[in-house]
């Protein structure tokens, strides 16, 4: 009886190992997995600061011709919604 409960007992002692073992491989391996993942973002966002470096410059002229452009794209949305409302009623 007491080698029986003795195996037993470390039979699910090992069981338990086990399972914490592999749970804690799995959690290594996502953290390895993820630390690779940041390693691109932040070269890829390094990329992005250089690509658009030029463009700090430029984004007064780009607003301005943005603004210019609005008045008529708005004169356009109301001539289009006039073109809708007509073409409902008839």
């Amino acid at each position: 009886m007491f080698i029986t409960l003795t195996l037993v007992s470390a039979v699910l002692a090992l069981a338990v190992v086990l399972v914490i073992a592999y749970h804690l491989i799995g959690i290594w391996l996502a953290l390895r997995n993820g630390r690779r993942h940041l390693e691109k973002l932040a070269g890829g966002l390094g990329q992005i600061r250089t690509d658009t470096g030029p463009l700090n410059g430029k984004v007064a002229t780009i607003n301005a011709g943005l603004l210019a452009l609005a008045p008529p794209l708005l004169a356009a949305n109301g001539n289009l919604a006039a073109i809708v409302a007509i073409a409902r009623r008839g």
